[in-house]
């Protein structure tokens, strides 16, 4: 019998993905050397831990992060910041922007606009791209093992991103994001923005818009399997 005729069955391979909040300084480093290279060289963006300058295109590091490792090697990675987020600094976001976001849902005696976290600085190494990663590390990041690390208080997530990437993101994962406002045009955005396309900040009320399936039942640090 020809070869050629014979159906060939595709074997899926399976990738293990290791996700763990970042605790030594030599992983904070790890990460932040990860976001930094990916960032200056697609985006020409540099971090600090200090101050940031919107016309100099200097950005503030986050405050924790989620590792993705395959193999022990980091490959992708997530940023949490506790304040000073995004949509404060560059949408002028205020505590009653998101109270009035709050009252028609119900939930403003139990949440409020001075509560606000942002995961954000999400990346992913070049040659781990299109294997499945960077979607798990969005929807794993949004576990409450991760999102609401170390507080006192129950708290919101805040976002501003390109109205594609939500799409692409947040609405493939079934993970409610909820308009704020609009994020005006700055030099330091020059390379996110594909012409015209507007750049959001959005809301997300934890246990109401993220899926059980991220929120309570993606435990960090945890093993994930990906066929790729």
């Amino acid at each position: 019998m020809s070869l050629d005729l014979i159906q060939q069955t595709k074997v899926a391979k399976k990738l293990t993905c290791k996700f763990k909040i970042a605790k030594s300084h030599l992983e904070n480093h790890q990460c932040q050397s990860l976001i930094s290279d990916i960032y200056y060289k697609k985006l020409r963006i540099k971090f600090s831990e200090s101050h940031y300058d919107i016309e100099a295109k200097v950005e503030l590091y986050p405050h924790h992060y989620l590792m993705g490792l395959v193999n022990g090697e980091l490959v992708a990675c997530m940023g949490l910041y506790l304040h000073s987020t995004n949509p404060e600094r560059y949408a002028k976001v205020t505590e009653e922007d998101i109270k009035q976001i709050l009252i028609p849902v119900g939930v403003a005696n139990r949440y409020s606009g001075k509560n606000i976290r942002e995961l954000s600085k999400f990346v992913v190494k070049d040659e781990w791209r299109n294997k499945g990663i960077g979607k798990l590390l969005m929807g794993v990041a949004h576990s409450k093992d991760f999102i609401h690390m170390n507080e006192e208080k129950p708290h919101l997530l805040v976002a501003c991103a390109n109205v594609s990437i939500f799409k692409y993101f947040s609405d493939a994962l079934n993970i409610h994001t909820r308009i704020i406002k609009p994020v005006p045009f700055y030099k330091i955005h020059e390379f996110y923005r594909a012409g015209s396309e507007p750049m959001e900040s959005r809301l997300i009320i934890p246990d109401i818009d993220i899926p059980a399936q991220w929120y309570q039942h993606s435990p960090i640090p945890g093993e994930y399997e990906i066929e790729i």
